[in-house]
């Protein structure tokens, strides 16, 4: 079983020298390029060890295992979502659908999806709460546009707004994992909400 956030959170640390937060931060680092380069599979705590320059037993002493170590990794990744809603329906989808392509582009996160959904479909036990992070926030606040869209009376009332949130979300991974390291454009991601927009209208 993966240990958790609140499981170590919760744990007793054995009393002795402090840690040190720079080897923390160097480990951290390299599992998060390793994971990139190699994948969950490929990644060992010795190579961490290597490519962070500190000692196996440094790694061994703050992790059990691979699994825990690449957790904790995920952990410090979780970006906030900062977008804030206008209230104009189009300009607010258009605002939110470029945040999440740029983080799944760019953020150390983003690039490590593809990773992790591969480990999530071959290993029921890796959670699925960590690939969860990233994008519900940006789930909720899409859904949260479209329900006051609907409040103003913009938005049908029969539409299904998870499903068209979800249309969004899909094309904007689907091209990330089949793209080919061609992301949406502004112009596609406008051409698209335009589509989903024409479906879902008074």
């Amino acid at each position: 079983m993966y240990e958790t956030r609140e499981n170590r959170q919760t744990g007793s640390r054995p009393i002795g020298r402090p840690r040190s937060h720079h080897a923390d931060a160097a480990i951290i680092q390299a599992t998060v390029t390793l994971l990139g380069e190699t994948g969950f599979q490929g990644l060992t705590m010795d190579q961490v060890a290597r490519r962070a320059g500190v000692g196996r037993a440094t790694v061994y002493r703050r992790w059990g295992s691979k699994e825990e170590m690449i957790i904790s990794a995920l952990d410090t990744l979780m970006a906030d979502f900062d977008v804030e809603a206008t209230g104009d329906l189009r300009a607010d989808l258009l605002t939110m659908t470029r945040w999440l392509r740029d983080g799944l582009l760019n953020a150390p996160e983003g690039r490590l999806l593809p990773h992790l959904a591969a480990q999530a479909v071959s290993d029921p036990n890796f959670p699925s709460s960590h690939m969860d992070s990233w994008v519900c926030p940006w789930r909720d606040a899409v859904e949260a546009v479209f329900v006051r869209a609907r409040e103003k009376g913009e938005v049908r009332a029969d539409v299904d707004l998870i499903g068209v949130v979800d249309m969004l979300a899909g094309v904007v991974i689907l091209r990330l994992f089949l793209g080919q390291g061609k992301p949406l454009t502004d112009g596609q991601i406008h051409d698209m909400i335009e589509a989903v927009l024409g479906g879902v209208l008074q």
